[in-house]
């Protein structure tokens, strides 16, 4: 798959995602976002596949002093992202069978397809928002500061 189309995609998703990302509150730039809570992190990726075709959409939850790994080095709250074993769920789009990816490979491949997908992915966004506002993702969070500490890099 050309690097051509996964340009199409990430201006897809760019244009109809990201601006309702920035609405919510959310900063950071692609593929990684932030959206900084009075109790928490709220964390959006998009990861691309290695040879093409899709991509997938993680989202995270972090304390809001960063993310303390486990060899005790501290990620800043302005650097904290889905890549560091924080809490986390993939979204996952609505095909059956289910698959985690979002796919612009398949044949036939619709002319819109991009901003179909990008579409899909927009809609799942409340679905994120109740992930992000679960009382187990709470409960996470909360165990995880007590743990690391009130590190400040204010």
């Amino acid at each position: 798959m050309a690097s051509s189309e996964r340009d199409e995609m990430i201006k897809a998703l760019k244009s109809i995602v990201v601006p309702l990302l920035r609405e919510k509150g959310f900063k950071g730039s692609f593929p990684h976002f932030r959206r900084r809570l009075e109790t928490r992190i709220d964390l959006i990726s998009f990861f691309f596949d290695k040879y093409g075709g899709g991509f997938v959409v993680d989202i995270g939850a972090s304390p809001t002093n960063g993310y303390t790994v486990s060899r005790g080095y501290h990620i800043p709250p302005n650097k904290v992202n889905t890549t560091h074993h924080v809490p986390e769920m993939r979204l996952q789009p609505a095909e059956d069978p289910p698959d985690f990816s979002f796919r612009y490979d398949e044949e036939p491949i619709p002319d819109d397809i991009y901003e179909k997908l990008a579409n899909e992915v927009a809609s799942l966004l409340p679905e994120a928002e109740q992930w992000w506002n679960s009382d187990k993702i709470a409960r996470i969070i909360k165990r995880k500061t007590k743990k690391q500490g009130e590190i400040n890099f204010d």
